[in-house]
């Protein structure tokens, strides 16, 4: 079971709660849960694979070689996580 199905299925239970005990708490957690779901699922950061690399900078040793590559990356991971 995914995070997201797991929270999905507790946002169910709470929401089942929250008309059954009339409890606010469980209100505003439904409502907290639900305003969490409608995020967009983050997508782990994909880098180029050592094939991809070597394809794109097949000298190693040049100036555009994979220290290059790497530091692109970084900047880029750094502006897409933070």
């Amino acid at each position: 079971m995914t995070d997201r199905e797991v929270m999905q299925q507790a946002l169910e239970a709470l929401i089942d709660a929250a008309n059954v005990l009339s409890a606010p708490m469980f209100a505003d957690a439904a409502d907290a849960l639900r305003t969490a779901l409608e995020q967009p699922e983050e997508r782990p950061w994909q880098g180029l694979t050592p094939e991809e690399m070597k394809h794109l900078y097949p000298y190693e040793r040049s100036v555009w070689g994979k220290e290059t590559y790497e530091a692109i990356e970084k900047a880029l991971k750094e502006r897409n996580h933070g």
